[in-house]
Parts: C-alpha cells; structure tokens; sequence
C-alpha cells in the first residue's frame, strides 16, 4: 500500500507518495481561469465600445456625445479608467492597467439620427443596470443591420416641401408662380445628387453636378414660361442639398473642445457648399 500525505503551502496543495512528490497548482489553476474570465470579458466590452462608436460615427453623431456614450459602456462593463480617442474616420478604445488596445475605421457618414437615439437610448439601459452586457451587444447588432433608413420616395417628397417653403422664408415673400417650380427643382436634384453618390461614392463631385442640374432645370423652366425669377427656384432649390447637419455638428464639436473633428467637418461643409456653388455658377455663367 502507497503512504501518501498532504499539506497546504504557498496556496498549492501537496501530495507526497512512495514514488515521489505530485504538485497541484489549484490556486495557480484558479488564477489562470480568472485572468482568462477577466480578458474575455475586457475583449467583449472593448467590442460592444467599438461598435456603438462606429454607429453613432457612421450615423452623424457627434464626438462628444459619441466619447460619453462610450464611457458609460466601458465604465458600466468594469473598465473603471477607460480611454478613449475618436477622430472622424476612426475610433480607439483602451483603458488603464489593461494591455488591450481595440481600433474601428470609419469609412463613410451619413445623417441617420433614429440609429443615434437607439444606441443612446441602450447604452443608458445598460448603464442602469436594466440589460446585461450581452443585450447590449445584440440590441446594437440589431440596430446596425436591421434599422431602417427613410424610404427614398419619402426623402423625394421631403425636398419637395423643403424646396417650396424654404424659397417662401428665404425671398420674404409669397411667390405663388414658383412655389411649385421650386419643389420640382429641388426634388430632382436631390435625387440626382442621391443617386451620384451611391454611384461615384464621391460627395463633392455628385453634389457638383447636383448643383449645375438645378440651375439648368431653372434656366429651363424660366425659358419654357414655367417659372419668372431663376434666384427664387435656385435658393430653394438647394435647401436640401446643404449640409446644415454638419456644420451645426462641426460648431458643437468646435465649443466642446473637439478641434480636429470640429475643423474636418467644418471643411468638408466649406467644400460641399463650394461644390454646389461652383456647379450652379458653371451654368449660370454661360446660359443666364
């Protein structure tokens, strides 16, 4: 019969037989274990960080409310001193005392605020306590892959209505003959703009051709005794063609200290204003 005994040192158990000592690192096991929980679950916060950022971003949120969503998943998750870094084409996510490090690329933005209120509205459930962290990553896979933009026929009639009463505010009075005109114009180079940009994925150019198809379509109604004052079609006409969203974002991220994203988008508004601009001044300039 083996005589076996066993004692308890240094937080591991011993067993000693006949044929020699056996060693059972059950506190080093149990360790092991907790560092791979601990990683596992630092990696899915990161990832759930990551991908609320990219949504908000990719949906014309801006930075600092993207920065303060991200602070209460990460902070709500157990990274007590999270880190956070965003610029308008990426997103970096870290915290202290961990040694990962999660990066996202923005490629592309649009206006999609139903998609900003969903994940604000998640991400303060999750810090509530009132779902767990594996609901909020599937609530936000869910509103990434299965929210809904506007139908296009609906964007269609918005710059219609938009056209029209804009050009009433603008001229500061009610000029009945181009009311209509002006809705038709503006519908039209919206959806000529819409489709360019899905098809050159190129802003500034498909905004530029926009802004010269507007202005011949109101040269055009003007000469066929459509409509009487080609300035009334062309200011409404490129409401919806202006980044308002932008710029008032640009000006928010600008006051809250956000230079860099503050400064690109004002940019990038500058030079879609400039597009337009530049497109109805080509036509302008050799048919008016």
């Amino acid at each position: 019969m083996l005589k076996a005994i066993s004692y308890y040192t240094d937080g591991f158990f011993v067993i000693a037989v006949e044929e020699g000592i056996i060693y059972y690192k059950i506190r080093a096991l149990i360790e092991e274990e907790g560092q791979t929980m601990d990683k596992t679950r630092t990696q899915q916060v990161l990832d759930t960080g990551i991908l609320a950022g990219r949504i908000l971003m990719e949906s014309g949120s801006e930075m600092y409310r993207i920065e303060d969503t991200l602070k209460y998943i990460l902070h709500t998750g157990g990274l007590t001193k999270p880190e956070i870094f965003t610029t308008p084409t990426g997103i970096f996510l870290s915290a202290q005392n961990i040694d990962i490090t999660k990066m996202a690329q923005v490629t592309h933005s649009n206006i999609n605020l139903e998609k900003v209120n969903l994940v604000n509205a998640l991400s303060r459930q999750f810090s509530a306590g009132e779902i767990t962290l594996d609901q909020l990553e599937a609530g936000l896979k869910q509103i990434d892959h299965s929210t809904r933009d506007f139908p296009f026929w609906w964007k269609l009639l918005s710059s219609f209505f938009i056209s029209c009463f804009l050009m009433i505010i603008f001229i500061g009075k009610y000029d009945w003959l181009d009311f209509v005109p002006a809705g038709i114009v503006g519908m039209l180079g919206y959806g000529l703009d819409y489709y360019l940009n899905e098809i050159l994925k190129v802003q500034f150019i498909s905004e530029f051709i926009a802004g010269a198809a507007i202005a011949l379509m109101a040269v055009g109604f003007q000469y066929l005794g459509l409509a009487q004052h080609i300035n009334y079609l062309i200011i409404g006409a490129v409401m919806p063609l202006v980044p308002g969203v932008a710029l008032t974002n640009a000006l928010r991220d600008l006051i809250s200290g956000h230079l860099i994203s503050g400064l690109t988008r004002m940019v990038a508004g500058t030079l879609t204003a400039l597009a337009i601009g530049g497109g109805i001044a080509l036509i302008l300039r050799f048919l008016a």
